[in-house]
């Protein structure tokens, strides 16, 4: 990226900004105070690279935190069939996540997490069928509770750590995801930004949401997102468990 270059406003796409702003000064008065300070964390960054990839992780996760929110809404107005209808277009996008971080992992060599060579085509293929529903997770689970076994969990580095733990659990449901359900890339970002180019995180982000990168962020309501996780839980009988990091 060129050092001057100029960029629209990945969440409004109206107005032009350097790179290293990650947004415009509009869409950020626009946030609550704890998401301002999470956008000056990332400008302090000073890479270009990496904000954008930031960025952009944010903007995809916030498309569904949009079908979290609108869930939560018909069911405070007791609306339930379309709230139903809403989780169901989550476990759409969720499945699309799945297809998305299964072709970043082919870009990344996850042999590093073994001590000798173990073959992961098989994962990768059963991960590919469950998102698009041919098997069920228990067959997948067995599968990742092999590779599991396999990994010298203590003799990593935290970062080949936190590799690991995306790479077993990154198809998981909120079950197992807790809040990382809601901010699925952002953490992917974290986790994995030391084992591929963050331009190629970005790229492979924007080919499989060419929908979310061409439109605007519509605005999450923060009254609502503050409680909704606890009322979809009760509802919905979802459950809250350890993020994906846990081993």
């Amino acid at each position: 990226m060129c050092e001057n270059a100029k960029i629209l406003c990945p969440y409004c796409l109206t107005r032009e900004i350097d790179p290293a702003q990650a947004i415009c000064s509009a869409c950020y008065s626009k946030e609550d105070k704890l998401e301002r300070g999470s956008w000056d964390d990332l400008r302090k960054r000073k890479n270009a690279d990496e904000i954008q990839m930031f960025t952009i992780a944010k903007k995809v996760d916030e498309a569904f935190q949009i079908l979290e929110n609108e869930a939560y809404a018909c069911i405070e107005k007791h609306e339930m069939i379309q709230a139903e209808a809403l989780e169901r277009e989550m476990e759409a996008f969720h499945r699309r996540r799945i297809l998305c971080m299964v072709e970043i992992f082919s870009k990344i060599d996850c042999g590093i997490l073994f001590s000798g060579y173990v073959e992961l085509d098989t994962y990768f293929k059963n991960v590919w069928d469950y998102a698009h529903q041919r098997i069920a997770a228990e067959q997948l689970r067995e599968v990742r509770e092999y590779l599991r076994s396999q990994i010298p969990w203590k003799s990593l580095s935290s970062q080949r750590m936190d590799l690991g733990a995306e790479l077993l659990n990154f198809w998981c449901g909120e079950y197992e995801l807790d809040w990382g359900y809601s901010q699925y890339f952002e953490i992917a970002a974290g986790n994995l930004k030391p084992f591929l180019a963050m331009t190629l995180f970005t790229e492979i982000l924007c080919k499989h949401f060419p929908d979310v990168m061409s439109a605007p962020v519509k605005r999450l309501s923060s009254k609502l997102w503050g409680t909704k996780k606890g009322v979809l839980s009760c509802q919905t009988g979802h459950k809250s468990y350890p993020m994906r990091w846990t081993f």
